[in-house]
């Protein structure tokens, strides 16, 4: 009779062996293989390196952004600005005030193919992504004095992204 037994505990020992294989594995493909719904929506391209834009001079925004187009001049009593250029770059695609000689109020226009989510639009500016707004509802985010920037605004329509507003130095 105790042979009887001792066979059935070592099948006994050896199947709960696989098992615990099989969940071990369960566990390493979901932490490590399958991707997390918040990094299958990350934003895709980064649509401005912000470091490399903001507080910088118009030759220097060129450069990166390419020949913008004078559109009109800007005027603003409390960020000092009497006749400041508004410049287009990318067709429209990117607005830049420049405020006492630096790229100081920048849009990002036409970014309606992104979610509405934190992580995307401070990944469309090679940001952090991390960070929580300052506030936020349905229609607006906003970060005040996030890192070296006065403010990033975005603003959205049905869950999508409408446009980013990036205020360098100005209030």
């Amino acid at each position: 009779m105790g042979n009887e037994t001792t066979p059935f505990k070592r099948q006994w020992a050896k199947w709960r062996f696989i098992g615990l294989a099989i969940i071990a594995l369960a566990i390493f493909v979901k932490f490590f293989v399958l991707k997390d719904e918040e990094e299958e929506t990350l934003a895709p391209i980064v649509e401005v390196d912000i470091s490399k834009v903001a507080f910088k001079s118009e030759k220097e925004v060129e450069a990166v952004l390419g020949k913008g187009k004078l559109d009109s001049y800007w005027r603003d009593a409390n960020a000092g600005c009497d006749k400041c250029p508004k410049v287009i770059y990318r067709d429209g695609k990117i607005e830049i005030i420049y405020i006492n000689e630096i790229a100081d109020r920048i849009t990002i226009n036409n970014l309606s193919e992104y979610a509405f989510k934190n992580h995307v639009v401070l990944g469309l500016l090679d940001l952090k992504r991390d960070i929580d707004p300052s506030f936020e509802n349905d229609e607006v985010k906003r970060w005040d004095n996030y890192e070296k920037y006065t403010q990033i605004a975005a603003f959205a329509k049905k869950d999508k992204i409408e446009y980013i507003l990036i205020k360098s130095k100005s209030k």
